[in-house]
């Protein structure tokens, strides 16, 4: 539920914030030096191995190993994602995650708990993190409790390390897209420390576009560029606590020339320039003792910025500097039956904005029309704010009831937010309940039922509008959030150590999504929306020698604009999803396939035309009149991959990687355009049979 008002803020925050501060501030030190003897090397007698029981959050954790090793991603760490059932990129060119039937609007991305800007260079390029320092990457697609929630359905946190083997390493990676250093090292026992740089030289890649994409020599006027860097330390304080600096940067460039092939109006002709820095930078103090609590408190600084400018002066530009304080506190008040779990992000958010009768894309608007015009002139718009927000949540995990067989368990989660652009306070409930069922050990494989997790979960989420949104063309101060419902049933079975099926169904119900009403001239809570789906997927790993996985999804995701319109399908969605992934280690050489088939991408086709002719410069042009969407095509797509490792030195590694992106050279459409007078279609295709060769050396 939601309250349009403040009262009841101060207590709620203070709620939050108070257990957190006697929990999390004062942990107990046994020893003020850290011990010493844990660096040692232990052999431990045989143990019999047993299943551990399920991870009781909803969430899917890739390793580093998997992350490197993925085929078709180049080692890059975020297109491994594409693997998961429900997560689909949306071409080969363009990195934007859709997760079970949302929009890119709707994921938070975090990077060592600092907010990600975007996550790929020129919107699917290389990822703007780094693949050799990850530790992990935790994906909650949906359903998860109130620990995250920031304007978000879907949260990808990525864990870099904290700790090195050797003393001094690095590693270098050359490419044809980029290269890339990288260097680590130890402090003693008590540090850790990495820095990591990376920049783009794709001037031949552009040179060979024209030739192989049909695109046209003159589209490009400035090659795209780009670079980033990211560095960490890390500092041993006592047994308990650690403390961590970091800081992530990435910057974007890149300017086209659009001629009547690309755009059909006559003033949204000519360049296109766009610019996407960002920078984070953070302190954060980790205490934690074991089965008793665990503990964050991190102060960041993030900056990111984006700029458009094109056609006949149209230009928008936006920036938000956020200065933000976060705890997170776990504490096991009966470990390890009762976990309670509390945390609050204060954040304020110095923002601004400029539009020379421009607007940002709006998803299902077929003919991408940025104008914001009034009585035939652009609008001009220029605005600082200072935005704040401050959010708490409450959580308790909690064993309702164990035995060897039947393990009942239940999480009950609250989350407040308040947003001081549109004064709006709101209280999120989240909750799950699981049951998993049958012994907690297995010896070789078993065909039986059990041992098996069952899980029902409940989330409510809210997305503020952003500051443009407010404010662009007419103003509209009453904008709201908008809401969504998240009903989720998963089933998990162990069948070894080894292999896992897992299988899902979801709903979600959307409601006051923010979007440009044309007439009204602007934005306001019209669209609703639902999205319904299964996903089921099957690993099994044998050791570090062979891991294969399938995966298959549908979704079903609809939209309707307002209440005048009728329901569509998301321009996100891909309804099929079906994936198949082998890896093969043999010796220092290692063989991975990945094979995929997904539906085709939706376009507007050609219903009519008619001429218009502008009243202020007399020009005529071509105005198209779509029908309802389609799709083209099926997509389906081969890769393979080769990685050889060699010893050139004694403490030298050296590593050479071959891949064959699309290895059949399958057709699969990218987008249909219309040439100038809208009588053709003309179908832009993806990526061709692409070699892909990097070589690597790390000391």
């Amino acid at each position: 539920m939601e309250f349009p008002y403040k009262k009841t803020l101060q207590s709620v925050t203070f709620l939050f914030v108070l257990p957190f501060f006697l929990l999390s501030a004062f942990g107990q030190d046994n020893d003020p030096n850290v011990d010493e003897q844990n660096s040692n090397v232990v052999t431990l007698p045989p143990v019999v191995v047993k299943l551990e029981r399920i991870e009781k959050k909803p969430k899917h954790t890739f390793g580093n190993q998997l992350i490197t090793n993925s085929v078709g991603s180049g080692g890059d760490p975020i297109r491994v994602l594409n693997l998961l059932p429900s997560v689909g990129v949306l071409n080969d060119f363009v990195g934007i995650l859709s997760i079970r039937g949302g929009g890119p609007e709707d994921n938070l991305y975090y990077f060592d708990r600092l907010p990600l800007g975007y996550p790929y260079h020129l919107l699917g390029i290389v990822s703007t993190v780094n693949a050799e320092v990850i530790q992990n990457i935790d994906v909650y697609p949906g359903g998860y409790g109130a620990e995250y929630g920031s304007d978000s359905q879907a949260v990808i946190d990525i864990v870099s390390r904290r700790i090195t083997d050797s003393y001094f390493g690095g590693k270098l990676n050359l490419n044809l897209v980029y290269s890339q250093a990288f260097l680590e090292g130890n402090l003693g026992q008590r540090g850790y420390w990495y820095v990591f740089g990376r920049r783009s030289y794709m001037r031949t890649l552009f040179e060979l576009l024209p030739r192989l994409l049909d695109i046209e020599d003159d589209l490009v006027t400035q090659v795209p560029s780009f670079w980033s860097y990211q560095g960490k330390f890390v500092y041993q304080l006592t047994n308990n606590h650690r403390v961590v600096f970091n800081t992530i940067a990435a910057d974007d460039s890149a300017e086209f020339r659009f001629t009547s092939n690309e755009v059909s109006e006559s003033d949204l002709q000519g360049p296109l320039q766009s610019e996407n820095p960002f920078d984070s930078q953070g302190i954060h103090l980790y205490s934690e003792k074991e089965e008793t609590f665990k503990s964050i408190v991190s102060l960041t600084r993030s900056f990111s910025g984006t700029q458009l400018d094109f056609g006949e002066g149209y230009f928008f530009k936006s920036t938000d500097t956020i200065t933000s304080l976060r705890g997170d506190l776990q504490y096991w008040a009966k470990f390890p039956k009762t976990l309670l779990e509390s945390g609050f992000d204060l954040s304020s958010t110095p923002s601004s904005i400029i539009s020379n009768g421009a607007r940002p894309l709006d998803e299902g608007d077929w003919d991408y029309d940025f104008r914001i015009k009034k009585d035939g002139e652009k609008v001009l718009t220029e605005t600082t704010k200072n935005l704040h927000r401050l959010e708490g949540y409450a959580q308790i995990t909690h064993d309702l009831y164990a035995s060897p067989y039947v393990d009942l368990y239940a999480t009950i989660g609250l989350r407040s937010s308040y947003f001081s652009l549109i004064d709006w306070f709101s209280l999120q409930p989240r909750g799950l309940i699981g049951v998993t069922l049958g012994p907690s050990e297995t010896v070789g494989y078993s065909l039986s039922p059990l041992p098996l997790d069952l899980r029902f979960m409940y989330g409510n989420y809210i997305q503020h509008p952003q500051l443009y949104q407010v404010e662009l063309g007419n103003e509209n101060p009453d904008i709201a959030p908008s809401s969504a419902r998240h009903y989720v049933v998963a089933i998990e079975k162990r069948l070894t150590t080894g292999t896992k099926v897992e299988a899902a169904g979801f709903y979600k119900r959307l409601n006051g999504m923010i979007t440009y009403n044309l007439s009204e001239k602007h934005y306001e809570n019209e669209r609703i929306g639902s999205v319904r789906g299964i996903e089921a997927s099957l690993e099994h790993k044998i050791g570090d020698v062979f891991r294969g996985w399938f995966a298959y999804s549908y979704t079903v995701s609809k939209r309707q604009d307002s209440s005048k319109e009728k329901e569509r399908e998301f321009m996100y969605s891909t309804p099929h999803v079906l994936t198949v992934n082998l890896n093969y280690m043999f010796g220092t050489l290692e063989i991975g396939a990945n094979w995929q088939y997904k539906s085709g991408t939706l376009y507007a086709p050609l219903e009519d035309r008619y001429r218009y002719t502008n009243p202020f410069t007399d020009r005529q042009t071509w105005i198209p009149i779509y029908g309802e969407p389609l799709r083209t095509a099926s997509y389906h797509r081969l890769d393979l991959r080769l990685h050889w490792s060699f010893l050139p030195f004694e403490r030298w590694k050296g590593g050479l990687t071959f891949e064959l992106w699309n290895a059949y050279n399958r057709a699969n459409s990218l987008q249909v355009r219309y040439n100038s007078d809208f009588t053709k279609e003309v179908p832009i295709y993806q990526l061709p049979i692409v070699p892909f060769l990097a070589i690597t050396l790390e000391y």
